[in-house]
């Protein structure tokens, strides 16, 4: 079989740098679309790692002209892995309307610019899988994470609608929702300097609002999910390997 063509948004740190490195250790190939490329660590340099510049604030055109230049690379993508985002925290009263549209502009609406710019040339191909990484917040909110979970909530019923979509061009598409893995991920919420937590309301010390946002800085680093082993269950999907081997993945 043909090697398998990546391309993965955000792949220079987390679930996406272990995706990245995962899909070479089994012979695939990888575009890895990162914000600065000067600064990728040397992992990802590699004969079969392409990487190219990326950013979620592009428009459609944007997006549009970058997509040809991605199909260009290998000649094909194989698996377009919606992997880049970040989460805005703190209590629902404590957000700020520019906060929350940058959040579902980053979490959301480009990555719908991103799969608009790749579906014209994956529906020509007739092959592929569009991964959407969710989260186990987009299945049930918590407080301090209502912003975030709620993009994630609309990561989950655009996937769950375009994988009915696009399966009569051959196309799969599927939601992944990771828990708690060992990543960076929590990291951007440290609470003495973070622009993504909101500013605290003196009224919810003492309460679940609060007490979820000390944890962000406590469970740091101390997340139960191996990132390898995360990895390790979305490249069984896309190869039908392992814990999906048979599996019948349809929406």
């Amino acid at each position: 079989m043909a090697p398998r063509v990546w391309h993965i948004s955000g792949a220079n740190k987390g679930l996406g740098l272990q995706l990245a490195l995962k899909a070479i250790k089994e012979g695939d190939r990888v575009i890895a679309a990162v914000r600065s490329p000067d600064k990728v660590p040397d992992e990802l340099k590699n004969d079969s790692i392409k990487v190219l510049q990326f950013d979620l604030s592009w428009s459609q055109d944007e997006f549009n002209s970058y997509a040809k230049k991605a199909f260009d690379v290998f000649g094909s993508v194989d698996v377009l892995v919606n992997n880049a985002g970040y989460a805005y925290l703190g209590a629902i009263e404590e957000s700020e309307d520019e906060a929350v549209k940058q959040q579902f502009d980053v979490n959301v609406f480009a990555m719908l610019r991103v799969i608009r710019a790749f579906l014209p040339a994956l529906r020509k191909q007739g092959s592929g899988t569009i991964m959407n990484l969710s989260s186990i917040g987009g299945v049930s909110s918590f407080p301090t994470n209502g912003i975030y979970c709620a993009s994630k909530f609309a990561v989950e019923a655009i996937t769950q609608a375009l994988a009915g979509e696009v399966e009569p061009f051959g196309l799969q598409c599927v939601a992944v929702e990771p828990g708690y893995f060992r990543t960076e991920f929590l990291a951007n919420a440290n609470t003495s300097q973070s622009a993504n937590l909101a500013p605290a309301i003196d009224a919810y010390d003492g309460t679940p609002a609060h007490d979820a946002r000390k944890a962000l800085d406590d469970y740091n680093g101390k997340q139960p999910g191996n990132p390898e082993k995360g990895v390790a269950r979305m490249w069984e999907y896309v190869a039908g390997e392992g814990m999906f081997a048979g599996a019948v993945r349809s929406w």
